[in-house]
């Protein structure tokens, strides 16, 4: 996957930074309704899971500093509910589950912390400390078990941070991280493109 694609028709200084309530609400939601989504070029339908060439660094590139937004089916193991997250020569490991509230503080969906690990190793042949954070309704009728995941290298210097402070896998705040607008719940096309700020 090229992750230029990542930035076509988006201006220079801008990026895509919408929050965890906007992703499930007018995105993951919009996708499974079947409904146009607010801005359609920078989630894209990817399997992330598989047994070749499913390592985050064949997907979305070893040195890209950017975050990575796609659609996802989940692989479930036989007849029965646990999925399998085998990807290529290791395996996204969860780390825990938070919930997404909306502004009047319902429970809309779930935000759960993977990192990857290979298989029988330390660390990944330096190859990078990859994050991923899966979002799913909270319903458990899920059509097509489709999951909207947020991927990215955390150890990339040139990568912004604005995500750090969700990624941490022994405390990770369970609310919703600020939006980049005012009222964002009202307004989901405010932190769409939401500009960077010089340091």
């Amino acid at each position: 996957m090229a992750s230029d694609q990542y930035m076509a028709g988006i201006p220079p200084g801008f990026r895509f930074v919408p929050t965890d309530y906007e992703l499930i609400q007018y995105y993951l939601s919009n996708k499974l309704k079947g409904q146009p989504l607010p801005c359609d070029k920078d989630i894209h339908e990817y399997e992330i899971y598989g047994e070749e060439n499913k390592e985050p660094w064949n997907i979305f590139g070893e040195t890209s500093s950017k975050t990575f937004y796609v659609f996802t089916k989940l692989r479930k193991k036989g007849k029965g509910r646990r999925i399998d997250r085998i990807a290529g020569s290791g395996t996204w490991k969860g780390q825990r589950t938070d919930p997404v509230m909306d502004s009047e503080k319902n429970h809309v969906g779930d935000r759960k912390l993977f990192v990857f690990e290979v298989k029988g190793r330390s660390n990944n042949d330096g190859k990078g400390h990859w994050i991923m954070h899966e979002f799913s309704l909270i319903n458990d009728d899920q059509l097509d078990d489709w999951v909207l995941c947020r991927i990215y290298n955390k150890n990339n210097k040139n990568r912004p941070l604005e995500l750090d402070e969700d990624d941490s896998e022994d405390d990770m705040p369970g609310t919703v991280p600020p939006s980049a607008s005012m009222d964002s719940h009202h307004n989901p096309q405010a932190t769409l493109l939401a500009k960077i700020q010089s340091p």
